[in-house]
């Protein structure tokens, strides 16, 4: 704009100056006004005057504004062909002449890069915007400076000199980039000073800055600023978040004579920590102090945390909001003392009214029954609005699979007003989701070998749910909705072949009681000898708690022990054959889980007790649990997830006889102890060698789970251990074997959200007897 002001100036100057030379008839033109008699150009040699003229509004005779050759000259700038434009205006017949002077901007001929060693010329010549056959652009030339510098202070040559250099001849110009790089810097130490609550070795846990150590390659001690000041920002988040309320930190660097290492001082002011004097409550009526108290996790006399002050405040909330205070406020005031550290809080707190649900209305569901949907729900008309009951019933209602996961929000639960003061709807809004999944496949199981699969699996269907018409089956309208689980799959592979129809309904007449029933066949190649079952199952059971469901399971079985190996053991050559198995299995599932798909909270436990008779006579018992914990949670990146569980088996026959092979426990595996192969583990034939299987199973794992992209591929680190064993009246703990390793998670939305999961498993205690096997593969489960 400069430039635009100065042009118009001279053009006003030089009116004034000529004034005086222009014939008399020219000023008096038009009503006094001036008359533009003719357009030049000068100074351009490669753009043309017919290029120039186009890009402005001016024409010969027009009359002279200088405001429009102002605009003129920002058009012909826009061009972006010249350094330099002047207007000069000289009288000319009875007018005057408008000429405009340019100078053009040099053609670019070449581009060197002249210094560097350790960036290559291509990754350079890439990042700078500039290209042979352009006009030079300066403001291009000096981005370009920054560009290639910040390439060489990511690799940490701090110290990089660019200078840049133009050479012109006959309006063509050679750019060279003369490039000193420098030293590569790398962080030599990182001392704190000042810190008195917290060792060096606490405080650089926190930081992600790290100085140069063993293995480089992990920690090559790079320094970025950026970085590092939100290190800064770390520490002090710590120290107040510990009640050191006045901390104040900074940093400053130096380097070494060569510039090659830096020294990094870390400047701690702690101040003094601020404790908690006195907690005063007001407002409240539904709760007494003491009650409140309770809720409390700062007590008097304790640090002053703001964490946990803000926790204390959800704590007093969501007790307000279980008894129906949903609109309950909390205003806590911090009082400091003016003598010494301490400070007076003050939970100020609006109790507002109690609200009561007047109507419960559902919206959304397209094809999902109300029932459905309400039977996942905690709360009723008529009842107190209890916000954590809410909160589960919306856990429960996505966690049901029905709903669309991948919108982000497939239930919603919010609130309007009733018809009373005092009452509110409460509306449940659901997103329908894809709940078929036809899949046709196969691959390769560590536990299964080559496999192929052919399944189709729907959990919200309504087997009572007839088309009306033929449309009715296309659009999907039929057979939906009422939350029966329908399963029909067949496997075939070399190693394993299953068939399976299953049926479940989770609440027969909406009664809370399940019933289902379940055909299938199995077939598996043992190292052995070859497996085959067949059998047909029904299953009642009912929710007794909210996640507790107590099932009963009668079973028939045919089993089928064939081409039994002649060097097999002896336990496994008494049971060929077929065998007749019937059998009684009752199981409790505590389900306390955020979701099916991915948990990142809660616990799941399991019991199930079988009794079978005929040809096979024995008790079994088997619990399963796992517990989740998200240890950090990042919005922009993911939650990091640690899960630990376990597994006990015991199983002894209730006769003379032994537990036959294909009852009997094993350890090793996927789902097992990961680095041995499927049924590696356990008791092996004295004679022969082989894996006979034990009586016990004691297993434990556990894993934690960090995003790679999301939370569609997760990385997982674990550890397992675990053993079989023959003796049922001496359960312990030796014998052990152990592994642990890696693996990827990766969660395959259209088929189901099902998880391809690969596990890299390494055993640090092991038997000479014990298969090993590094990797597992596996698909088809549901959970991250």
């Amino acid at each position: 704009m400069l430039c635009k002001y100065k042009i118009v100036a001279i053009i006003v100057v030089i009116f004034f100056l000529l004034k005086d030379h222009i014939p008399l008839n020219a000023q008096e033109n038009e009503a006094g006004k001036i008359i533009i008699k003719k357009i030049e150009f000068k100074g351009n040699r490669r753009i043309s005057s017919s290029t120039i003229k186009a890009a402005i509004k001016t024409r010969e005779g027009d009359i002279y504004e200088a405001q429009a050759i102002s605009q003129d000259v920002d058009a012909i700038w826009l061009l972006g062909f010249f350094d330099n434009i002047e207007v000069e205006v000289e009288p000319y017949e009875d007018g005057i002449k408008i000429i405009f002077l340019v100078l053009e901007r040099p053609v670019i001929k070449d581009i060197i890069f002249a210094g560097n060693t350790k960036v290559k010329t291509k990754k350079l010549r890439d990042v700078v915007e500039l290209r042979k056959g352009d006009y030079l652009k300066h403001y291009l030339l000096k981005l370009g400076e920054d560009k290639i510098r910040e390439i060489y202070q990511k690799k940490r040559y701090h110290f990089v000199d660019i200078r840049t250099e133009e050479k012109k001849t006959n309006g063509y110009v050679d750019i060279i980039f003369n490039i000193n790089e420098g030293p590569k810097v790398y962080i030599k130490e990182i001392d704190f000073v000042g810190n008195r609550a917290f060792s060096d070795k606490r405080l650089s846990k926190i930081i992600s800055t790290k100085k140069r150590k063993f293995p480089r390659f992990i920690f090559p001690g790079k320094f970025e600023k950026g970085k590092f000041n939100e290190d800064i920002e770390r520490l002090k988040g710590f120290y107040l978040g510990g009640g050191w309320l006045d901390v104040d930190v900074k940093w400053k660097g130096q380097y070494s004579p060569d510039k090659s290492k830096m020294f990094l001082n870390v400047l701690i002011d702690e101040g003094e920590r601020y404790y908690v004097d006195t907690i005063t409550i007001k407002g409240n009526k539904l709760f007494t102090n003491t009650e409140i108290r309770n809720m409390l996790e700062v007590k008097e006399g304790d640090a002053h945390l703001p964490e946990s002050l803000q926790k204390d405040t959800q704590n007093i909330q969501l007790a307000y909001g279980r008894q129906g205070h949903i609109n309950a406020r909390v205003k806590v005031d911090s009082s400091y003392k003016q003598v010494e550290p301490k400070i007076d809080i003050t939970y100020d707190i609006q109790e507002n009214e109690r609200f009561f649900i007047e109507k419960v209305i559902i919206s959304g569901n397209d094809k999902t029954k109300d029932t459905v949907i309400r039977r996942e729900l905690l709360f009723f008309p008529g009842e107190r609005l209890d916000t954590e009951k809410v909160r589960i019933s919306e856990e429960r209602l996505t966690g049901t699979g029905f709903f669309d996961a991948e919108s982000g929000t497939p239930t919603n639960i919010s609130y309007e007003p009733g018809t009373k003061h005092n009452t509110k709807n409460v509306l449940v809004n659901v997103k329908e989701g894809r709940t078929g999944i036809l899949r046709f496949g196969g691959g390769f199981g560590a536990n299964a070998g080559l496999f192929g699969d052919i399944s189709y699996s729907d959990k919200n269907v309504d087997i009572f749910d007839f088309p009306k018409d033929w449309k009715d089956l296309i659009t999907g309208n039929a057979f939906r909705g009422a939350g029966h689980i329908v399963t029909l799959r067949f496997s075939p592979g070399f190693q394993r072949t299953e068939g399976l129809i299953s049926f479940q309904n989770p609440s027969v007449y909406d009664t809370g009681y399940s019933f289902g029933f379940s055909a299938n066949i199995f077939r598996r190649s043992r190292e052995d000898f070859d497996e085959e079952r067949k059998g047909a199952k029904i299953n009642v059971g009912k929710e007794v708690l909210r996640g507790l469901r107590l099932g009963l399971t009668p079973n028939y079985e045919v089993i089928g022990v064939q081409n039994v190996d002649g060097n097999s053991p002896q336990i496994v050559k008494d049971i060929e054959g077929s065998s007749s198995k019937l059998s009684m299995e009752l199981s409790a599932l505590l389900d306390r889980r955020d979701s099916r798909f991915f948990t990142t909270k809660g616990y799941q436990i399991s019991a199930a007790v079988e009794v079978s008779g005929l040809d096979v006579d024995i008790v079994k018992f088997i619990t399963r649990g796992k517990k989740y914990h998200t240890i950090f949670d990042f919005p922009n990146w993911g939650k990091h997830v640690l899960s630990y569980g376990g597994t006990f088996g015991i199983v002894e026959s209730t006769t003379d006889e032994s537990v036959p092979i294909f009852e009997r426990l094993f350890a090793g595996g996927s789902s097992s102890i990961r680095g041995f192969s499927f049924r590696g583990v356990g008791p092996v034939d004295p004679v022969f060698k082989e894996h006979i299987g034990g009586k016990v199973l004691i297993i434990g794992t556990t894993e934690y789970t960090l995003p790679v992209y999301s939370n569609m591929v997760r990385s997982a680190f674990f550890i397992d251990a675990g053993k079989a064993d023959t003796d049922v009246n001496d359960i312990n703990f030796n014998n052990l074997r152990a592994s642990l390793g890696f693996g990827f998670r990766v969660r395959v939305p259209f088929l189901g959200n099902s998880v391809v999961s690969i596990d890299f498993g390494f055993p640090f205690i092991r038997k000479d007897e014990d298969d090993e096997q590094t990797i597992t593969f596996n698909f088809g489960g549901s959970g991250l």
